[in-house]
């Protein structure tokens, strides 16, 4: 009774009958992050996500299917671990179905995600797959040797010295890496096996080597089930009259993230107290010192703001198709 009268609520007399499917839209670097405001955005974790998959799952509406769609060039293996085992414990709990679609790009960590689903689609464009592990820094020892700068690094414990750029590298400390890599890379292949099964086509040397695939390359692979939208596909499976309920948040941030606001009632306080604190900031900022110190303070904000905008690309950049 219950389902059906939110389905007449928010589906309307007409449509409570026809199947829904609600739709989570996940997009960005797989981080840890427990901040607020556009860089939240740009990133995925399960404190971001988790109210979203329950919306999705616990819903009222009895969805036919829950449609998850994924744009991630990868990030953090935890993090990817941490959502998908969300994903296939909440599908187990309530019986609905999990279909993931990728989008622009499902490599590493972001086809970590993709194995959640039950079936899992890609556009004949999309980058998949890339079932690997990496770990990047840089040597500055010749550098530092030429400046005449000396590095000064006290321990206690042999191994608690990872790789440093001033450092030369020895022997156990490339080993210690390549261990850690290749457990990383067992369990991301152990994850693969479990979700994908029998129809893994193709030596596993090729497909675990850590190369991206497009959308067509990976269902001949096996790595996706099929070709499609997440539209499109839904259609085919649940008939033309099917409805979708997202239940991500909007992809575009709006006036309160900009600001680091929470959503809720005391919005427009929060948002006259930030303006009000600002405005004490700079006024500070001018009689304290001069304007040019908060010019100073303001332009060292973009600065680093540019960086993480750099940075964020640079990792996208690594899947762009030339």
């Amino acid at each position: 009774m219950a389902s059906k009268i939110a389905r007449w609520w928010v589906m309307g007399r007409k449509e409570m009958d026809h199947p829904l499917v609600t739709v989570v839209k996940m997009s960005g670097v797989l981080q840890a992050f427990s901040g607020r405001g556009p860089q939240a955005r740009r990133l995925l974790n399960l404190e971001r996500v988790e109210k979203w998959l329950q919306r999705a799952f616990y819903t009222p509406l009895a969805p036919a299917a829950c449609a998850i769609a994924i744009n991630s060039p990868g990030g953090s293996p935890v993090q990817s671990e941490l959502i998908h085992d969300m994903i296939r414990r909440l599908a187990q709990q309530t019986g609905i179905p999990v279909y993931t679609f990728a989008e622009d790009v499902a490599a590493s960590g972001g086809y970590w995600l993709m194995c959640a689903g039950d079936k899992a689609y890609a556009c004949e464009t999309s980058l998949v797959g890339s079932i690997g592990v990496i770990s990047a820094t840089f040597g500055a020892v010749d550098a530092a040797q030429r400046l005449g700068i000396q590095r000064r690094v006290w321990t206690a414990g042999p191994a608690k010295l990872p790789m440093d750029p001033f450092l030369p590298v020895t022997p156990e400390q490339e080993g210690r890496i390549v261990d850690l890599m290749t457990d990383l890379h067992e369990a991301f292949k152990d994850r693969v096996r479990a979700s994908r099964g029998d129809r893994l086509i193709g030596p596993e040397d090729e497909l675990f080597s850590g190369r991206a695939w497009t959308g067509r390359q990976a269902q001949r692979l096996g790595l996706v089930d099929g070709v499609g939208t997440l539209r499109g596909v839904m259609r085919a499976h649940f008939g033309e009259k099917v409805r979708f309920l997202l239940c991500s948040e909007p992809a575009q941030p709006g006036l309160r993230d900009v600001l680091g606001l929470k959503w809720g009632q005391r919005t427009l306080e929060e948002g006259v107290g930030v303006f009000g604190r600002l405005r004490e900031k700079i006024e500070a900022g001018i009689e304290g010192g001069t304007i040019d110190d908060v010019a100073y303070a303001a332009s060292r904000a973009a600065v680093s703001a540019a960086l993480d905008e750099a940075e964020h690309r640079s990792l996208w950049d690594r899947f762009k198709v030339g």
